[in-house]
C-alpha cells in the first residue's frame, strides 16, 4: 500500500526509484497509441458539447378526469387484437426476419429470421405496437409490416379509426412503467376515452417524449464512454491533464 512505503526507513531512495522508473517507462511509451486515445476523448467532449439538451414537451393541469375502457373491453369490442408468437417460429434457416425482444428495446430493425410456416407464427404490420415486459421495459409502433413477431412481445392491434396507434403506445408504455418490472395484465391497462382528434394532440407530446428519452440514452452513452476513456487514458499515460484549450 501507499501508506506502508512512506513509512518505511528507506522510504525516499525507494520513491526515488519508483519516480525514475515511471518517467522511463512513461517516455518510452508508443506514442501513436497517445494519440489515438487523445483523438477518441476529443471527439468524445465535442459531441457533448455541441450536443444541447432537448427542450421537453410543455404540458399543463388537468382539471376533468377521464372516463376509461379497459383493453380487455376494446378486445371484446373488436377494436384491438392481441398477439404473441410461438417459441417455435424461430429458425435459424428461416427466410422471413423477425422481431426480437432485444429489436423492441433498441427500436433496430429485425436481426433474427423465422419460419413464417410455423404454427401460430405472427406477421407484423404497420401500426402494430410492440410490447416488451420486465426489467427492460419497451413499447415501439412498428413502422413496417412484413416481419415475424418473436417470442417474448406482446403485440396489440389496433382498429386505427378508433384508436390511435401512437397514443395507445403511449397509454401502454405509462402502464408498464408503473408496473416496475413487475407482472402486467395488459388486458386491464385503462385506455382513456376520447376522440381520435384528441388522441392524435396526446400522441404527438407521447412522441416528443419518446425522443427526449431517446437522445438522453445516447448521451449517456457517450458521456459513459468519454468517462471511461479519460480515466483509462489518465491511468495508463496516454493522456495527461490539459488546459482545455487543446
Amino acid at each position: 500500500m501507499i501508506g506502508d512505503i512512506a513509512a518505511h526507513p528507506n522510504s525516499a531512495p525507494l520513491a526515488e526509484g519508483m519516480v525514475d522508473l515511471l518517467d522511463e517507462r512513461l517516455d518510452s511509451a508508443p506514442r501513436g497509441r497517445a494519440v489515438d486515445s487523445l483523438a477518441d476523448y476529443v471527439a468524445l467532449r465535442s459531441t457533448l458539447l455541441d450536443q444541447p439538451a432537448s427542450e421537453p414537451p410543455a404540458l399543463q393541469s388537468n382539471t376533468g378526469e377521464f372516463s376509461t375502457v379497459s383493453l380487455e373491453e376494446l378486445v371484446d369490442a373488436g377494436a384491438v387484437t392481441l398477439h404473441e408468437a410461438p417459441p417455435t417460429v424461430v429458425s435459424e434457416t428461416g427466410e422471413t426476419p423477425m422481431l426480437s425482444a432485444k429489436d423492441v428495446r433498441l427500436g433496430r430493425a429485425p436481426s433474427r429470421w423465422g419460419n413464417v410456416a410455423a404454427p401460430g407464427a405472427v406477421t407484423v404490420r404497420a401500426g402494430d405496437v410492440a410490447v416488451v415486459i420486465g426489467t427492460d421495459v419497451a413499447v415501439r409502433v412498428c413502422a413496417d409490416a412484413g416481419a415475424l413477431l418473436g417470442p417474448g412481445i406482446h403485440l396489440v392491434r389496433s382498429n386505427v379509426k378508433a384508436l390511435d396507434p401512437d397514443f395507445l403506445a403511449g397509454v401502454l408504455r405509462a402502464a408498464v412503467d408503473a408496473a416496475d418490472g413487475n407482472h402486467v395484465d395488459l388486458y386491464q391497462v385503462s385506455v382513456p376515452r376520447i376522440p381520435p382528434a384528441e388522441q392524435r394532440r396526446y400522441a404527438d407530446v407521447f412522441a416528443q417524449l419518446t425522443e427526449l428519452e431517446t437522445a438522453w440514452q445516447q448521451q449517456r452513452s457517450n458521456m459513459e464512454r468519454l468517462i471511461r476513456s479519460g480515466f483509462r487514458g489518465l491511468a495508463q499515460g496516454r493522456l495527461r491533464p490539459g488546459t482545455g484549450d487543446e
